[in-house]
């Protein structure tokens, strides 16, 4: 390998096939291209000898012509095209004469010129001789790999040596060219095969391509998009020659801090990347998933900075900023791995992977669809397992990815949107300037579907487009937020325990003593509820009250988050809210629970059945708090009932609440105590009266902003029970309707 030898050594070894000099010479020209021409001239020779473009073409009488004579380039770049002083007059008539009669004389006039050209050497400081150099270190290249890169680049780097191939139309088969560049370059047949192999690191990394077809010569190799223009260039040293082909991750400005709910994962990561690091463990590779713009790419980078290393990442968008197909992006991975091979402190991050593994990537590189299915997976595999640079690879969509990937990783940490206390920092990281002394902040992060990235981009229009004034860039923040919530479809979820009556244990109607509850659960916070009962009678806010003593984030699914149209894909959406609920270590409450746990007996398909059994599963495997809100306990399978410990029943308010909670609220909005008194009579025989018909009419007051009479509040009570009245019993006719169509 020439990563080992000396330079003197790695320029004799290329001198065998480039003819370098090993002493420096005076540049010929201003135009690089012009210091290669004698080395493109020779291959010309080479092939119009080798591959017989000297014989006899088309016969035009009275003239002789040859295939070489009718391509002016072929004749620029071997130089017979010039003639330029009287010395040269003895050459062009040997050449009229190599074009009118004499094949003899025309194959010696080539002989004679080759042996002119080979006597011209290139500078061994040029800037493709210094690159092949350095490459040749960075990827630990064998001479044959230099030599089938330097021909391909030229090939695709010059266009004058492109046509003059070109105009041969020179049919060529892999076996075929096998052959031709060994004898080209001098060098073992078998050593170019294995250059050209798909196991090498030419075509490994996607330096070179080749077609499997046979094809002409000039389209048999190709090369990276913009390589000739690299190797072409001159670079100070290796790291800028490699900064080409790999971007160095830019430094984040959020620390392991700014991740606390993560903590355990990062333990394990960071322990497994030092350990990979410091022993160079192969196949070290980490997954992070989740949704876009949750802080996937910061938390890489936040990692790569607690290992003290430098993280590079892998492209999606070449130059040009087009996308790179899969198989691209693939091959400039491997490219990566073995240009850091050799680096001491490195990790390569690879983002959007499911571009990749989400279908077979090496659609154009193998043969019949099983075959082709087959070698790609095998060779993504062989990747996974004998990675040297430990990888970070990033999804949105995890569930895309062929599980047989999925069991290659390491390890993987699920990213979903963080908890509240979390989000507050991660809001006071990017809107900090305007923070004051309020609940802004908290307001903003309330929001659980807002994400880090929407944050910043916030922020980001605030300080450019803003006038300096507090509120007004907060009302620019508020607005940027609620657009690009609007855009993405996001539900705006209320702020986060906020009821519109003021809380109080004393209006609940259940079964058990609450207190003693919330002591126990403060001890120790793990269980399975069912909290049942009719509509508004407090199931979900003592769930919310439970999550504010518990001090955790609460996390409220309902049957719309969870049902998907696809086979499969709601089972996914359960276990995923059991993993959400764990790893955030949140209060997980599953509203609408009936819509799972409904009586299997009634089932009239499998999914139906499926849903249920997944859900009983995942509540088994349970360790955090798990609750379940249903307003048809009698509706629940009775198997699932018996998973519930606890089955807490909420009921209508006793005639004492009813009157406490009015006289509560009718005084919180400002009203006459004294004058509520004489309509207490009619508040006690409220039969049927819930916490939740008593918000709604003081969400009415709060929104008029208005003070309430005692018996205009009376009646708009009585209105909102009558209207909930009415609405039961058209549920339950639509019920029956149903059960009598489908049943």
């Amino acid at each position: 390998m020439l990563h080992s030898l000396t330079r003197p050594e790695r320029l004799m070894t290329l001198s065998h096939f480039l003819q370098v000099s090993t002493q420096p010479l005076l540049p010929l020209d201003d135009d690089d291209t012009v210091a290669y021409r004698a080395l493109l001239g020779r291959w010309l020779i080479d092939l119009a000898l080798l591959l017989g473009w000297v014989r006899a073409g088309r016969r035009r009488p009275p003239f002789h012509h040859h295939r070489c004579w009718d391509n002016d380039e072929f004749l620029a770049l071997t130089g017979l095209a010039e003639s330029d002083d009287e010395s040269d007059e003895a050459d062009e008539e040997e050449i009229e004469c190599g074009r009118s009669r004499s094949p003899e004389r025309f194959l010696r006039l080539l002989q004679q010129r080759r042996a002119e050209l080979a006597r011209i050497t290139l500078d061994p400081d040029l800037p493709l001789v210094r690159n092949l150099e350095l490459l040749a270190g960075l990827l630990g290249l064998s001479e044959a790999e230099l030599a089938v890169l330097c021909f391909a680049v030229f090939l695709h780097g010059d266009r004058t040596f492109h046509h003059a191939i070109a105009q041969q139309s020179q049919s060529t088969s892999t076996s075929f060219l096998h052959k031709l560049l060994a004898r080209l370059t001098g060098l073992p047949q078998d050593d170019i095969r294995a250059a050209l192999s798909p196991t090498g690191t030419l075509i490994a990394t996607g330096l070179v391509e080749i077609a499997t077809r046979n094809t002409d010569l000039e389209d048999k190799l190709e090369v990276w998009k913009d390589l000739p223009n690299i190797l072409f260039a001159p670079h100070a040293d290796a790291e800028a020659l490699m900064a080409c082909f790999l971007k160095r991750s830019p430094r984040r400005t959020l620390t392991l801090a700014n991740f606390p709910h993560l903590q355990r994962d990062t333990a394990a990561a960071v322990g497994l990347l030092r350990a990979a690091l410091n022993n160079k463990i192969a196949g070290a590779n980490l997954l992070l998933y989740g949704p876009p713009g949750v802080g996937k790419t910061e938390y890489a980078a936040v990692l790569a900075a607690a290992v003290g290393a430098d993280l590079y990442e892998v492209d999606y968008a070449d130059e040009d900023g087009d996308p790179i197909r899969g198989e691209r992006r693939l091959r400039a991975f491997t490219l990566g791995q073995r240009l850091l091979a050799r680096h001491d402190n490195a990790l390569l991050l690879f983002d959007e992977v499911e571009d990749v593994f989400e279908h077979d990537p090496f659609a154009d590189l193998f043969g019949g669809r099983r075959g082709r299915a087959a070698a790609g997976k095998a060779w993504i595999n062989r990747t996974l397992e004998n990675n040297p640079v430990p990888a970070l690879w990033l999804t949105n969509d995890a569930d895309s990815m062929n599980r047989a990937y999925l069991r290659r990783f390491d390890y993987a940490i699920r990213f979903t949107v963080p908890p509240q206390s979390v989000r507050i920092e991660i809001a006071r990281h990017h809107l900090g300037d305007w923070a004051g002394e309020d609940d802004w902040l908290a307001r903003i992060a309330a929001h659980e579907h807002l994400t880090p990235a929407q944050l910043e981009r916030a922020a980001k229009l605030a300080r450019h487009a803003g006038n300096g004034d507090l509120e007004a860039n907060r009302a620019l923040v508020q607005q940027a937020l609620d657009r690009s919530a609007t855009l993405l479809r996001q539900k705006r979820a209320p702020a986060r325990n906020v009821v519109p009556t003021g809380y109080d244990l004393r209006f609940l109607n259940v079964d058990q003593d609450v207190p003693k509850l919330i002591a126990a659960l403060q001890r120790r916070p793990q269980g399975i509820f069912c909290f049942h009962g009719p509509a508004g009678t407090g199931k979900s806010e003592l769930a919310r009250h439970i999550a504010d003593a518990l001090e955790k984030p609460l996390l409220v699914k309902r049957a719309s988050d969870l049902l998907d149209m696809y086979l499969g894909q709601t089972e996914q959406r359960i276990a995923a809210m059991f993993d959400d609920a764990r790893q955030r270590d949140a209060v997980l409450v599953l509203d609408e629970a009936d819509s799972f746990l409904r009586d299997r007996r009634g089932a009239r398909h499998s999914w139906e059945v499926t849903q249920v059994n997944e859900l009983l599963t995942q509540m088994e495997a349970f360790d955090g708090l798990f609750i379940c809100t249903t307003n048809l306990m009698e509706s629940l399978d009775a198997a699932s009932l018996r998973r519930f410990p606890w089955k807490i029943r909420f009921d209508f308010l006793k005639p004492g609440q009813r009157w406490g909670l009015f006289a509560q609220e009718f005084a919180r909005l400002g009203g006459d105590i004294a004058q509520a008194a004489a309509w207490k009579e009619s508040v006690l025989r409220l039969d049927g009266l819930t916490p939740g018909d008593v918000a709604a009419v003081v969400r009415q007051y709060e929104l008029w902003d208005e003070t309430p009479g005692a018996g205009e509040f009376y009646r708009r009570l009585v209105a909102e029970m009558a209207a909930k009245r009415e609405e039961a019993v058209a549920t339950a006719a639509n019920r029956r309707k149903n059960a009598t169509a489908y049943g």
